[in-house]
């Protein structure tokens, strides 16, 4: 009998929340979550773009090392059409893989392309060796208005080509819509061959900045970054 008592004077000191406090707890934690939220958003978009611009960077590198390595032509492909989603590349110039061995680009992935010419890169068809771009980056400058490069007018790369019997201007074929292409020499330097000329960018945006990898005239990969109608590139 003496036990009733204590235990259910323990149970009477057992309170739990109330309503109002389940309330206010409810909203400090809407409250910091609204303005959580906003930052979180900001910084995987920054992210984002942000990583695709130094991948950019980084397949330029690529590029340039391998046409010197195989002492050929090389490129980085970038397809700039809205049909589907965008994606980068690198390209080799094959001496023999085209059909009846005349030579033409294969992706770089594609170690024995053969003589047929069925890797031969003709379109904006996927290869199965590209690089996609994010979710909210796209190819493309927003309002920006001037060039990092002073030297340079403000536009992607000139179009890539198809290349018919070379990889230079004399045998370079017919320009691929909706790409836009930088090209290497044997030398590692950016040729004016195709239109992808010294010095020309390739530009993707996220819709609030605007991420710019780009080859001078030696050869050397620089990155920059500005707000999408910004006018001040900044070095990366």
């Amino acid at each position: 009998m003496s036990w009733t008592p204590r235990m259910n004077a323990t149970r009477g000191r057992q309170n739990g929340f109330s309503t109002i406090e389940l309330l206010v707890a409810v909203a400090i934690i809407a409250v910091v979550a609204a303005m959580a939220i906003p930052n979180l958003v900001r910084m995987q978009k920054n992210a984002r773009l942000s990583g695709d611009g130094h991948n950019l960077a980084s397949t330029l590198s690529v590029a340039k090392m391998r046409a010197a390595a195989d002492f050929t032509e090389s490129r980085v492909f970038l397809f700039t059409g809205t049909d589907r989603t965008q994606y980068f590349r690198i390209d080799v110039w094959n001496k023999t893989a085209g059909s009846g061995g005349t030579g033409c680009w294969v992706p770089y992935a594609v170690s024995n392309p053969g003589t047929n010419g069925a890797y031969c890169v003709t379109d904006t068809a996927f290869k199965g060796s590209e690089t996609f771009l994010s979710t909210g980056v796209s190819a493309g400058y927003g309002s920006v208005s001037n060039s990092p490069d002073s030297n340079v007018t403000l536009g992607q790369a000139g179009s890539c080509w198809k290349g018919a019997s070379s990889a230079t201007s004399t045998g370079a074929g017919s320009a691929i819509s909706n790409t836009a292409c930088i090209q290497f020499n044997s030398r590692g330097f950016p040729t004016t061959t195709s239109g992808a000329g010294a010095g020309s960018g390739l530009y993707i945006t996220d819709g609030s900045r605007v991420y710019c990898a780009m080859a001078n005239v030696m050869g050397l990969i620089h990155t920059f970054v500005t707000s999408d109608n910004g006018t001040t590139w900044k070095a990366q």
